[in-house]
């Protein structure tokens, strides 16, 4: 019973952040359905606030999910700024194309 106890009140102490359902399922890259089974069989902790259920996310593991997005996020920029690099190259060959097409014709 003592060692129940003391779980608790680790688990209570742990640090993390509370997140709506929806931002959870964003973060951990899951479906909502999925987090709303795994809080009925009670294998995740949440809450029921003001209508809406609440997942806790360990700091570890929040840090991490974060930190995966920060990098996808730059990685998807690199990739913008690349496909806008290759769409002007394009305009570019489209235009020397016409060009020559019309030099072509004379």
């Amino acid at each position: 019973m003592a060692k129940k106890l003391s779980a608790r009140i680790k688990e209570i102490n742990e640090p993390g952040h509370w997140l709506k359902l929806n931002e959870a399922a964003q973060l951990l890259q899951t479906s909502e359905i999925t987090l709303r089974r795994k809080l009925k069989s009670g294998k995740i902790r949440s809450q029921f606030r003001d209508g809406k259920y609440y997942i806790f996310i360990k700091d570890d593991l929040y840090k991490e999910k974060k930190e995966d997005i920060i990098q996808f996020e730059s990685y998807l920029k690199e990739k913008e700024i690349e496909l806008r690099e290759l769409k002007k190259q394009i305009i570019d060959q489209k235009i020397l194309i016409e060009i020559l097409e019309k030099k072509l014709n004379l």
